[in-house]
């Protein structure tokens, strides 16, 4: 059974494809590369491959028809809706597996970086160090005549000390817009902060939500009561511009606003007048409308804006996690059992 891997892949996991299913694997890893491969060298690739392991490139009804020989997808992402066509692989009998949460630690970890870089000035400050406006000649202070040696860059009114100066985590309330498996990872992490918790998500009761110390609420209460606004919902019809300008209306003066989930769920150029007016007193954002972002983007001009590559779901063991599900619900396909997490059911008989 020939199968053909365009996603980055544990080496266990290969070894369980080749060695333990005696699959004829052909890996091409996209970190090898430099992005997706082209569609005529896919194409060709797919030719007479039985199984295909994706990560990023498109798989469209057109594609398929040429595939004649697959049977199987299994795509490392959580939604695999993103680059498989989910409906024209069911009608030609296809299963989809996909990898759900494979992402949502390292998201959730991410995340309150972000909220701890926003709140607390840490990529700026880091900015201003390398770019020399707090550098100088070292100096030694005995503050004040003490016993104890101290050194400082100083307390006056343009000091670090006093520019630079963020609030506390404990006792703000955090909103969480989806508690999905991203969502409820980051709920998770929030009890060392000793915060409280506010959630929205219409598919979710109250009863669940209390299981992560969260109070149910809608989306318009959140906004309102949060002191930090993060974002964790898939892109649909129903979340595409989930936080339009009202929405940023809404908000606290003093709020931070967080989205590492996708550009498509803000408004940005409502996001930018609020961060621009003093609506919102900063935010974190490690995806955007266009990407790669264009240097003279304005986001980039703000002091009050950590910006990040979309990097929230890149931790080293994201790899290794979706590549043992994939590799777990293949061979169980094989076996004739059910798989864990397969986009179209119907596809399975």
């Amino acid at each position: 059974m020939k199968t053909l891997i365009t996603a980055n892949f544990q080496d266990e996991s290969l070894a369980r494809l080749r060695d333990g299913l005696g699959m004829d694997v052909e890996y091409m890893p996209i970190a090898e590369r430099d992005g997706r491969l082209p569609e005529d060298e896919f194409r060709e690739h797919l030719r007479d491959t039985n199984v295909l392991i994706v990560g990023y490139e498109g798989v469209p009804a057109e594609l398929l028809d040429e595939a004649a020989d697959l049977q199987l997808i299994a795509c490392t992402r959580g939604g695999p809706d993103a680059n498989v066509d989910i409906e024209a692989a069911t009608d030609r009998g296809i299963p989809v597996l996909y990898a759900p949460g494979r992402n949502a630690v390292s998201v959730a970890d991410f995340t309150w970086g972000q909220i701890l870089s926003a709140m607390r000035n840490i990529a700026h400050a880091h900015h201003l160090l390398h770019t020399g406006t707090y550098t100088g000649d070292p100096q030694s202070d005995a503050a004040g005549g003490g016993s104890r040696e101290d050194v400082t860059w100083g307390m006056g009114r343009d000091s670090p000390y006093v520019t630079l100066k963020g609030p506390e985590l404990a006792g703000k309330t955090v909103g969480i817009a989806g508690m999905g498996a991203v969502g409820r990872e980051v709920a998770k992490r929030a009890r060392g902060f000793e915060v409280d918790l506010l959630g929205y998500d219409p598919y979710i009761d109250a009863k669940e939500m209390a299981q992560y110390d969260a109070e149910k609420v809608d989306l318009d209460d959140l906004l309102r009561r949060s002191d930090v606004v993060t974002v964790h919902v898939p892109v649909t019809d129903s979340t595409r511009g989930l936080i339009d300008a009202n929405e940023f209306e809404t908000m606290k003066e003093s709020a931070y606003f967080i989205n590492n989930a996708r550009g498509a769920i803000i408004n940005q150029e409502a996001l930018l007048e609020q961060l621009r007016s003093g609506g919102i007193r900063g935010a974190a954002l490690d995806v955007y409308d266009m990407e790669p972002i264009p240097d003279d983007h304005p986001l980039l001009d703000l002091d009050n804006v950590v910006t990040t590559p979309h990097l929230a779901g890149a931790a080293e063991e994201v790899i290794e996690r979706h590549s043992k599900m994939l590799v777990d619900d293949i061979e169980a396909i094989l076996n004739s059992e059910q798989p864990s997490h397969v986009a179209n059911e119907e596809a399975l008989s």
